[in-house]
């Protein structure tokens, strides 16, 4: 399939704080679109309306397994500490409508052999549910599109043969670009966004609390698979002969490093690896999840446990019995069973049901 490179568009610029703010106290929103009420619904599905809202849920034992035998009546879920009625939704042979993020940008180039069977990976996934998936591939922003397609092999030339790129890695911005094109896929479809990144944005302009209405409104989840460039910058140090490195850059903007095998640099490495992190929080923003990678076998590892998670996620739907727009915090768990660990979307944003003036 070929790729286009019609994705050039930036977004206004968001203060660094603002984003971490968002991505720690409003970890997640789901407020479907409006279907349209002559069409005709793919069966089994989610019947989507203004009016529903969706909370994807994992649920765990003490020992850590997953538990895939409990009804709509084991969950209490409450919305701004209110009980609300809760369904359970069949899941099974919903459609999916996919987006794959792959950075090529920063250290995402030690990256690419690692790459090379997500299409395998993605057909497994997918399993035997009816499915349309695309990919975008960004640096210091989206850069390529392979468009919506039914045969995951036709991504195969993006995973195995990525074009490098910058020294960025615009994760919001590659996020706003895949939210705006599952927005073109029906409503009746579980619409996910997979994430291939380093853990923390660079160079990214959309602003967060778009991201933020945009996920909930458009009923998105975000799953991360992650990879740190500060652990892959040192192990290079302790893989390469012990000389002194040649001048290295973390990002166009960053400080070019000297003398990188000074230990005063790994100290560095460390602290700014205590910034955000973009990937973990965007994922939390959604009900989903984020895994960590650091090498192609891991990276086979984590995919086959998020396509388990994914299959074995319980998709619970209710009605507000609030209308008032605006954050809604949601909290889920186990009637009786307060041992249980329970992982789920924990707010949404309702939008305000008036027409605009």
């Amino acid at each position: 399939m070929q790729k286009t490179t019609n994705l050039r568009a930036r977004h206004p610029l968001a203060q660094e704080a603002c984003i971490l703010l968002l991505a720690l106290a409003l970890p997640a929103a789901a407020l479907s679109q409006s279907a349209a009420p002559d069409s005709a619904p793919i069966a089994p599905s989610i019947t989507t309306t203004s009016t529903l809202v969706i909370v994807p849920a994992l649920v765990r034992d003490t020992s850590g397994q997953l538990l895939h035998t409990l009804h709509a009546s084991d969950f209490l879920l409450t919305d701004n500490g209110v009980a609300q009625h809760v369904s359970l939704e069949d899941t099974e042979h919903q459609p999916l409508s996919v987006v794959v993020l792959l950075q090529t940008g920063g250290a995402a180039a030690r990256q690419f052999p690692s790459y090379a069977k997500l299409s395998t990976m993605l057909s497994y996934m997918m399993n035997d549910s009816p499915h349309h998936i695309a990919m975008v591939t960004f640096d210091s922003q989206p850069e390529y599109l392979w468009d919506f397609t039914k045969n995951v092999a036709d991504l195969d030339d993006g995973f195995t043969q990525p074009d490098p790129g910058d020294g960025g890695a615009a994760i919001l911005d590659a996020v706003s670009q895949g939210i705006d094109l599952l927005k073109q896929q029906p409503p009746e479809a579980r619409r996910i966004l997979i994430l291939v990144s380093q853990t923390h944005d660079d160079g990214s302009r959309a602003r967060a609390e778009d991201i933020v209405r945009s996920l909930g409104e458009n009923n998105i989840t975000i799953e991360c698979l992650t990879f740190s460039p500060e652990k892959a910058w040192l192990k290079d140090q302790f893989t390469q002969p012990r000389h002194e490195n040649a001048p290295y850059k973390m990002s166009p903007d960053g400080p070019t490093l000297l003398h990188t095998f000074d230990l005063g640099t790994p100290l560095g490495m460390a602290l700014k690896a205590m910034r955000a992190d973009t990937s973990a929080n965007v994922a939390k923003l959604s009900g989903g999840e984020s895994l960590p990678f650091g090498s192609k076998a891991e990276l086979e590892q984590q995919f086959a446990l998020l396509a388990n998670h994914f299959a074995s996620s319980y998709t619970l739907s209710f009605r507000p019995s609030s209308k008032q727009p605006g954050f809604h915090s949601l909290q889920l768990r186990i009637a009786g069973q307060s041992s249980l660990q329970v992982s789920a979307r924990s707010s949404y944003w309702a939008t305000d049901p008036s027409p605009p003036k």
